[in-house]
This record gives C-alpha cells, structure tokens and sequence, in this order.
C-alpha cells in the first residue's frame, strides 16, 4: 500500500505539472512546432544524452579503484543504464539502488562502498551542475527581466552545493578515521551503531577522493559528463526551433536536473516544467517552442534509455525481481 501510495502521488504530479505546462499553450502551433522539428538534430541530441553515460562510468570506475581497481566497462555500462531505467520506469527511484547493488551481485564488489561511490558519483554531479551554471552565467547575456530567476536559482544552486560539499566531507573525514570509529561503534549498540556502520561502509566509497591523480581524473570525467549532456540539450532543443546560446543550456542545467529528481514516472512534468520555465522565464522563448522543446527533448532523454535498458536486460539475463531484490538489500547494510 506504501509503494501505491507513492505511486499514485507521482502520478498526481506528474498530471499537475503537465497542466501547468499546457495550459496557455496553442495545441495547433504546438502541434506545427513538433511537426516542424529536424529529427536529425532531435536523435543526435539524444545520442549525446545517452552517449555521456560513458564518461559516467569511466568516473564510476575511477571512484571504484580503490576498491575494486580494473573493473571492465560491460558490467559498469548496464549497471548505469538499467538503473537508469528502474528508476523510469518503477516507482520509488530505486535505480540509484539498484545499481549498486546489481553491480555488486555480478562482480563481487562489496556493497557498502559500492552504494558509497553512487552517492559520491551524484554529489560529484550536484557540484559540477553549479559550477557549470556559474560558468554560463558568465558567458552568457541575459535578458533584463531574467535577473531576479538567476539569482534565485543561483542561491538555491549554492545551498545546496554547500550540503553536498560538506556531505562529501563528512564521508572522507570517516573513512580517513574508519578504524578509530569502528572501535568505537563496537562498544555502542541499537541504532548508532547501525547508523555509524552503514555510514563507515559507505565511506569507502570516497577512497578515490583522497588521491589527487583520481581526484583529478574524477572532475574532469564530472566536468565532460555534463558538458555532454548540455551539448545534446542545446541541440535538442534547436532541433525545435529554439535559439539559444550554449550557455544558456549551462544555465538550465540546475533546473532539468531538479525537474528530473521529482519523483514523477519516467520524469514526466517535472522535465517539461523546468524546461518550459526556463525558456520563457529567464530567455523569453515563446511558450510553444519552450513546451515542445520540452517534450521532444524528454522522449530523446528517456526512450533511449528504456530501448537499451530492455535489451540489456535480455542480454544479461537480469530479472526485474532479481533488480527489486538486489535493491533492498541496501536495507540491510547497518546489520552486516
């Protein structure tokens, strides 16, 4: 009943935002924009969304390596993809689960720090939206009225960079000190000591932060990720007519990332609220472009994904239990 609940309340706000999106729109110039679109440019942005799942998990190896160095690329590959597509495609975004623990199944890499190079792989992610976002406001002429939403978004975009940075920290700090906290947590009992083992195995997962050759390694591969995926947004949406400058895609980013984290199925009306306000909020692109830029460039995000996860999992023999199973194993970290 819990799962249904949370289900339900997805699709709630899936159907909310995709009103706010439609409401002042013209379904026959919506309808001639979508037709008008270039399909070459639509499937090249797309490609390249899908395509950044390479420096992903190059970066994922490279958070892994001190746990598991020289791990291969296929089981890195279809850990992120179908995770991915767990997280589409059922509810309660377990695919930032599954993927920890289904790589861990298939290679014997333990799961605490497995699941810890996830986290670090998505605060690497939140730091590197911001510090892109930064960098497109710098390079890019906004229009007058557009100030007051940057700088809202900016603020947000600091705050939260300043939870991740310090979550970050608090994970390297412990794993620095894992053997005098253990000793700790030994003679402690009830939830502490669940709650400080779970946090100590997750923290073997920022290992790689602590040397400056994977560090930097780990920034570049976050910094080329996302400039990817920016690359493909940029030409997604020109596939749609809108004409924007690269660095206004920069500064989307913070938005289509906040728009794809609400718990909606597959990402819908989140993605197309951020992206239609973004456009007509902060660059004045005429709202039918702005919505059908939004829904063109959702199904280039999303169908890819879901084409390939489905293969893969044929192709790797993966069972949707065995994913839901391997999921909640993560429950049961602070026991071990």
């Amino acid at each position: 009943m819990k799962e249904g609940a949370k289900a339900l309340a997805g699709i709630v706000l899936a159907i909310l935002l995709l009103w706010w999106v439609l409401r002042d729109t013209d379904p026959q110039q919506l309808r001639r924009a979508i037709a008008g679109a270039s399909l070459g440019m639509l499937i090249l942005g797309g490609v390249l969304n899908l395509g950044h799942n390479v420096f992903r998990v190059w970066r994922w190896r490279a958070l892994l390596a001190p746990v598991r160095e020289g791990l291969p690329f296929r089981p890195l590959f279809a850990a992120v993809v179908v995770g991915y597509l767990t997280t589409w495609l059922v509810p309660g975004r377990l695919g930032e689960l599954v993927r920890p623990a289904l790589l861990s199944a298939r290679e014997n890499v333990p799961l605490g720090p497995c699941l810890g190079t996830v986290l670090s792989d998505r605060l690497l992610d939140g730091m590197t939206i911001v510090l892109l976002f930064a960098a497109g406001t710098l390079v890019t002429r906004l229009p007058g009225d557009a100030a007051p939403h940057v700088a809202a978004i900016r603020a947000s975009a600091l705050l939260l960079t300043g939870v991740m940075a310090g979550a970050l920290a608090v994970l390297v700090a412990a794993a620095s000190a894992r053997e005098r906290l253990s000793a700790w947590l030994a003679r402690r009992s009830g939830s502490i000591r669940w709650i400080g083992r779970s946090v100590l195995s997750v923290s073997q997962g920022t290992e790689a932060m602590r040397s400056p050759a994977l560090l930097v390694r780990i920034v570049a591969l976050s910094v080329a990720s996302w400039l990817t995926i920016a690359l493909g947004t940029w030409i997604g949406i020109a596939a749609a007519g809108v004409s924007v400058p690269f660095g206004a895609v920069l500064i989307l980013l913070p938005l289509l990332a906040l728009g794809v984290a609400l718990p909606t199925p597959g990402g819908a009306g989140g993605y197309h609220a951020a992206m239609v306000f973004g456009l007509t909020k902060i660059f004045e692109v005429p709202r039918d472009l702005a919505v059908a830029a939004g829904i063109l460039m959702h199904l280039a995000v999303t169908v890819p994904v879901i084409v390939l996860g489905l293969l893969l999992l044929r192709t790797e023999r993966i069972a949707w239990g065995d994913l839901i199973a391997a999921a909640r194993q993560v429950r049961a970290l602070g026991a071990s």
